[in-house]
């Protein structure tokens, strides 16, 4: 076991994979492909980090280019030198420069990966829990209700998943009727939740909601606009299910507002913007009050989801709403080389040092965009 890593090089390599459909949510965002940022942390005891950074322009401001960037010409040489244990001053420099989560994020992953592997543990273990199976649910396509009810049937049948997310906000009456037809066609057992990307008003949410319960629904991803404040709680206190904070948790101090204004009652998580350093911050803050947590994608392919599921197995006592990272099934191909194990409705996480990942480096060559 180390306890030393000095960080001798820093690479950060965009890459592209087409998705097998195109991805749609809220009224402008939408992609095509997996345009990510393959990060890797190299050491002086030969260990090397991996961790991918997801940019998400029309959320976080971030692109491919600007997040390559800002890792190869201000955080690289920053952590040239460090010990990769030292993570509190390694997150200090990083935090010198403001804003840029996801780079920032890929950055931590990267690091929790090398950090777990030199301490010979995978870092589910590392964070302090057990490899365990983590249950997963599915976002299934916008479009037809043939589509979305084919799409759920393919992927019970494939890997035995019975939790889906519905994107809504657009068509109150068709979201409405998208939850009636799941419940009918998946039963009594699917856990069934929807996100409607802060496109309902605090009213269409509350009529809407109270509706859609009938059939079931067990929670609501971020129904009104964020900025709405406390009409937020209003709709919260409206509505028989919980609101999972999703657009309004993009930091600790996030998690804190919302938590002390009654808007949200599941905290949502997604480590490619928080990583593993303050998502931990955050888990304890929602561990405090009492309330469950939810693991989001965020688009990630292998690379991501593995790093993710490996948060929420680490501390699983928290995370007890299936978690959304069955959508890597939605790539054409991957960087991973190790494949994840899924079945039963779960992620299996391999029993390795660190993340698990394995990098196919012809893949990268094929698709890496620089």
């Amino acid at each position: 076991m180390m306890n030393s890593l000095i960080i001798t090089r820093v690479e950060a390599i965009p890459f592209s994979i087409p998705l097998k459909a195109v991805s749609r949510w809220g009224a402008h965002g939408s992609r095509s492909a997996a345009e990510h940022v393959l990060i890797r942390i190299y050491t002086d005891q030969g260990l090397v980090g991996i961790s991918e950074g997801v940019p998400r322009p029309s959320i976080y401001g971030e692109t491919q280019k600007s997040l390559t960037h800002i890792v190869d010409a201000h955080f690289a040489p920053m952590l040239i030198g460090m010990n990769a244990f030292d993570r509190q001053a390694i997150h200090d420099k990083l935090n010198s420069i403001q804003w840029n989560p996801t780079a920032k994020g890929g950055i931590d992953m990267a690091l929790h990966d090398l950090v777990s592997q030199g301490c010979e543990l995978p870092l589910a273990v590392f964070l302090g829990g057990q490899l365990a199976p983590l249950p997963v649910s599915y976002m299934l396509p916008l479009g037809s209700l043939d589509l979305m009810l084919s799409s759920a049937a393919e992927m019970q049948s494939k890997y035995g998943i019975n939790a889906w997310k519905i994107k809504a906000g657009s068509d109150p009456i068709l979201d409405i009727e998208r939850v009636k037809e799941l419940r009918q066609a998946m039963g009594e057992s699917a856990f069934i939740f929807i996100d409607a990307n802060q496109m309902y008003s605090p009213e269409v949410a509350i009529r809407t909601i109270n509706v859609m319960a009938e059939y079931g629904l067990q929670m609501v991803e971020e129904p009104v606009a964020v900025s709405l404040g406390r009409q937020r709680k209003h709709v919260a206190d409206h509505i028989p299910v919980p609101i999972l904070g999703d657009d309004s948790l993009f930091s600790l101090a996030d998690a804190r507002r919302e938590v002390d204004a009654g808007a949200v009652g599941v905290m949502g998580l997604k480590t490619p913007r928080t990583g593993i350093w303050e998502s931990s911050k955050i888990v304890h803050l929602a561990e405090a009050y009492g309330m469950p947590c939810w693991m989001g994608s965020q688009g990630v392919s292998q690379i991501g989801t593995l790093a993710s599921v490996h948060f929420a197995v680490g501390f699983a006592k928290l995370f007890t709403v299936p978690a959304d990272l069955g959508n890597y099934v939605k790539q054409f191909d991957d960087l991973n080389s190790a494949p994840i194990e899924m079945r039963d409705g779960c992620i299996y996480l391999p029993a390795t040092p660190g993340v698990g990942v394995v990098i196919d480096e012809d893949k990268l060559h094929r698709y890496r965009n620089d």
